[in-house]
């Protein structure tokens, strides 16, 4: 299960692009709500096809790994990500997800639902695919710029939209999230939403994109940090005093666009299905 879990966070996550460029805060502009939407619509990934080869490092609960992963999209059709020699796959397309493990002999096969009963919010493929590429999770508008925030860094800050139908089911104050943009190339440099639960805990993820690389004349990211943190509900500050988790940081040796590949996946026989139970 656990592995499963760091698949289901890298496919989120591991391919945002976002770059780290010092930039003179001179050449900084106080941006509009209206002109930053339109930078970031802008901004939005141009390819065909998406091919990477990264290094992983996972630490959990203190226990480190490293492994070696490929990662191939066909944009707005499907992801798939695939450790070293096949061992560990995964797939989503746009109406289901499918995963394996050679090691454990497991398999699952869902719909998007999965992802909810994981991380505790409700996705769907498109929203998956913007999250790799740098993009607002659900998109930005006007009256979602905080503008107070964002002159406090270097980011322009949103708030996450929660007004869209999928999100309906959601309670307000059982969930916080932000998109900050980077004011260079105008993709996130963080993606961040904490989920709360019952019994006042909470479940903070954090995406940090951390340098950046040109291909094409667009900006895709070459090294990301994933932080997964808990609140207990003996925590009097929950936006200080939680226990790390799961971290996950991702560097990218190599990326290539519109390439001819394909999507190998075929679950062996006789392999256990995951049944997920989240309480």
């Amino acid at each position: 299960m656990k592995t499963l879990k760091y698949f289901v966070l890298i496919l989120l996550f591991a391919s945002c692009k976002s770059v780290k460029t010092t930039i003179p805060t001179s050449e900084y502009k106080n941006l509009s709500s209206k002109q930053l939407v339109r930078k970031v619509t802008k901004s939005q990934s141009k390819f065909k096809t998406y091919q990477a080869k990264a290094k992983l490092k996972i630490n959990s609960d203190g226990n480190r790994k490293s492994y070696g992963v490929s990662l191939r999209i066909i944009k707005n059709e499907a992801i798939w990500l695939s450790s070293a020699a096949g061992i560990v796959r995964a797939l989503l397309t746009q109406d289901s997800i499918y995963y394996y493990n050679k090691l454990d002999k497991k398999y699952l096969i869902s719909d998007y639902k999965t992802l909810e009963d994981i991380i505790g919010l409700g996705l769907n493929y498109n929203m998956v695919e913007n999250i790799l590429l740098s993009q607002p999770i659900n998109g930005i508008r006007n009256s979602t710029f905080n503008a107070k925030m964002s002159k406090t860094g270097l980011s322009y800050i949103f708030n996450w939209d929660l007004t869209t139908d999928q999100y309906k089911k959601l309670k307000i104050d059982n969930f916080e999230g932000i998109h900050k943009i980077n004011r260079y190339n105008f993709k996130l440099d963080l993606c961040s939403f904490k989920v709360f639960s019952s019994g006042n805990t909470a479940t903070l993820y954090e995406i940090q994109y951390l340098d950046f690389t040109k291909i094409k004349n667009q900006s895709f990211t070459s090294k990301i940090s994933i932080n997964e943190t808990f609140f207990s509900q003996n925590s009097t500050n929950l936006e200080k005093e939680g226990s790390l988790i799961n971290q996950i940081n991702i560097e990218f040796k190599s990326i290539n666009l519109n390439n001819k590949f394909k999507l190998p996946f075929k679950i062996p026989n006789n392999y256990t299905k995951i049944l997920i139970n989240v309480k």
